[in-house]
This record gives structure tokens, sequence and C-alpha cells, in this order.
């Protein structure tokens, strides 16, 4: 089985003096799935079988830009990338990315669920 990829450079951007990162993050979903027929990931390098998975909510993708002054260590870059997708997995965990999908607030009722 091939190793699920966790956080993935899309791009890395210069400005004045601080840099960019553009982060790709994939989690994997077990419950609360939800189909995304037209999904595909942002990152070119995503195969067939990665573009299929996030198509059938098996796989999310989110997108985050990071900004880091210029000079930080790469190692650090690493490790906030890694620690944002460890609190992000730790969120979706168990209760899925869709658990307020739906619910609404009503001038009546209240809360609807």
């Amino acid at each position: 089985m091939a190793a699920t990829k966790r956080v993935i450079a899309l791009s890395t951007t210069p400005n004045g003096s601080s840099i960019i990162i553009l982060a790709a993050f994939w989690y994997n979903i077990t419950t609360g799935i939800t189909a995304k027929p037209t999904a595909s990931s942002q990152w070119s390098g995503a195969t067939a079988a990665d573009n299929t998975a996030i198509q059938n909510g098996t796989v999310i993708e989110e997108i985050e830009p990071f900004p880091f002054p210029l000079g930080v260590q790469g190692t650090t870059i690493k490790d906030v990338l890694l620690s944002r997708w460890n609190v992000r997995n730790g969120e979706l965990n168990g209760q899925g990315p869709n658990v307020y999908y739906g619910i609404f607030n009503d001038s009546v009722s209240g809360w609807s669920a």
C-alpha cells in the first residue's frame, strides 16, 4: 500500500520580508463521507487515484497559506506545517468533516441540531 500524502507545498512566494508557503493538506475521512464528483486536487502531481479519493470523499484537501520570515529554517517550516496537519486531523478524527453540514438557526426554533 502506498503512503498517503499529508502535506504538500503548492507554491513558495517571497513577499518583501517574508515568504508565503501555500500548502495542501490531505486528510483521510472515514466518518461523514460526502462525495464531490467534480472535485480534484490543486496539486498538479496528484494521481488519478488521488483525485478519485477526493471525488469519493474519502480524502479531503484543504488549502492554506502560511507566512514565514525570510531566512527561517526549512525544518521549522516543515514542523509548523505538520503540526497544523496533526491539529486538523485530530479535529476531523471521529466526527468527520460534515458534522455541522445542514444545521441552521432560525428566529423561532433556534438551532436545528
